[in-house]
Formats: structure tokens, sequence, C-alpha cells
């Protein structure tokens, strides 16, 4: 996998880094991640996956174009700081669009859910299928059990309630919801 940009959103990735700025003891490319020979440096023919995740909008548009042309059978995930820029992403080929701020968000999740759950949200963050989110509890389901609720039919299947100062993982059925819970959930886009 390639990942082009070192920056506090990926520096926690495994790959080769592509960027001016990464560290010495990193598995990396130095150069510039927008320019195609940097890029083919990198080995961009032979991978199968690119992260364009540079912190600059702009940049990382035009590195998912030229990756999709240097590597047609690439995926390429950008990271945006704007929602604004998303149709553009797509128009050069992105296959995965996130936003930082959702990125951040997750990583929240991921850190305050098991190990062994982080690691399967984070193969499902690429996903255009399922996405994951969390809500406070409607007032209509405060203290019914979760298995006398419709919230897996109208919003997504609950993973996890935090609760105060706690969190319950995989919640039972029998689980009573309680006035200021918070509810993670997946759901099919």
């Amino acid at each position: 996998m390639i990942i082009c940009g070192y920056n506090s959103v990926t520096r926690n990735l495994q790959g080769k880094f592509v960027d001016f700025n990464v560290p010495n003891d990193v598995n990396s490319v130095r150069g510039d991640p927008t320019n195609a020979d940097t890029l083919r440096r990198a080995g961009i023919e032979k991978e199968s996956i690119l992260i364009a995740a540079t912190g600059n909008d702009a940049e990382n548009i035009y590195i998912a174009l030229i990756a999709k042309e240097l590597n047609p059978q690439i995926k390429v995930a950008v990271v945006l700081k704007n929602d604004a820029h998303v149709d553009n992403a797509r128009k050069v080929g992105a296959n995965y669009v996130l936003l930082e701020s959702e990125v951040v968000g997750k990583e929240i999740l991921k850190s305050l859910l098991s190990p062994m759950i982080a690691d399967t949200m984070m193969q499902i963050v690429v996903s255009d299928i399922i996405n994951f989110y969390s809500a406070p509890l409607p007032k209509i389901y405060r203290n019914k059990r979760l298995k006398d609720t419709d919230i897996r039919k109208r919003f997504g299947t609950v993973i996890a309630i935090k609760r105060k100062n706690r969190i319950i993982r995989n919640p039972n059925p029998e689980t009573v919801l309680q006035e200021g819970d918070i509810l993670i959930f997946l759901r099919k886009s």
C-alpha cells in the first residue's frame, strides 16, 4: 500500500509513505506525491491500494488522478478536509472518499472499543456499503430492552453503547436502554 502524506492522520498506517517529511526510520520514498515519477519510484504499477492524505484537498484529488492513470486497477482512497470536494474526487476515479473529520471520529471510536472490534471497524471504514455511526438514545427507547425496540430496523445494528464513563460492547438483547446512552451502530449505506 502506498500512503501519500505523512501526518497525524496517516502515521500509524502500515505501508510505503510518499512525502518530503518522512522520518528516516519509516518505509518511504522521499519526494512530491503529486509527481508521477515519485509514484513510479514507490512502485505504483504493482500496488493495489493508494491512500492520498497529504492534508491538501487539491493535492489529494490530483494524486488520485495520477494514480489511476499510472495503474487503472489500483484502489484509491482520498482523505479530504472539505466535503465540497467529494464529487471532484469521485470524478477523477477515487474508489473511497473519506472526510478527515470522520477519520478522526473513527479513531476516537477505535480507542473506545476493544482492539478486535476496532480492527474490524477499520476494515469497514473503506467500504462504500457499510458505515458506522453514533447517536444519542431517542426518548422513545428509554427504559426498554434492546430486543423490544425497532432500532435495528430503523437505524442499524447496535455494536456498543456508551453509558456514562463505560462502553458496553456487543450489548445483549436484554440490555435495558437508559437516558443518556449513546448508541454506536453499523448501517448499510
